[in-house]
């Protein structure tokens, strides 16, 4: 008991976390590269003001398993969890074969942050499609799960569509039950905002 009340007492919080999520192939990790390197450029900035976050504090990259780690008060005096104090950039597949643990952890991860975003990535099917296909076989090969949509394509390029827009739908259910502060979707190549999935 006394030591379940002092796992609580040592529990850390991150002050301000971002989940850049979307499919294999759009462009998350060049993203996020932009976005911890200043000086931001305009598109940055942009999605930036839309996540009414200040463009002028640190950003820091991390994947949901290192943050559980930072959060983990086990790890409480290691001088790795003073990144919880700057805005954590999380990368989150959302093809990944690992998505529904990652998930689990996000959720954790969630309840642990005092501010939480979130930034979707969406690019259009027949763009992402060629985009994944040109990644197969390379140092970069997307997802097994990302391969198999893009490639359902050469049976029917509706239902490889379908495929594609179910995991983003699938990812908005997730997040009405996430408690985030702001939300953005956007196509980091064409660099456009948009409102709500195209279709």
């Amino acid at each position: 008991m006394r030591q379940a009340m002092n796992k609580a007492l040592n529990q850390r919080h991150a002050r301000h976390v971002i989940v850049i999520a979307g499919a294999s192939g759009c462009g998350k990790t060049h993203l996020i590269k932009r976005m911890s390197q200043p000086p931001h450029d305009d598109f940055v900035l942009k999605l930036l003001q839309q996540l009414d976050c200040d463009p002028n504090q640190r950003f820091k990259r991390s994947t949901v398993e290192r943050m559980q780690r930072l959060l983990d008060p086990n790890n409480a005096k290691k001088r790795k969890t003073r990144k919880l104090n700057h805005c954590l950039l999380i990368h989150l597949d959302l093809t990944s074969i690992n998505h529904r643990s990652n998930l689990v952890l996000l959720q954790q991860i969630a309840s642990q942050t005092e501010r939480l975003d979130v930034l979707t990535l969406y690019t259009p099917p027949l763009e992402w499609r060629e985009r994944i296909l040109q990644r197969l076989h390379t140092e970069n090969e997307p997802s097994m799960r990302a391969a198999l949509i893009a490639l359902s394509a050469r049976f029917s390029k509706r239902f490889s569509s379908f495929l594609y827009h179910r995991e983003y739908n699938k990812w908005f259910t997730v997040l009405q039950a996430l408690k985030t502060d702001h939300t953005c979707m956007a196509n980091s190549f064409s660099e456009l905002v948009f409102k709500s999935l195209p279709s």
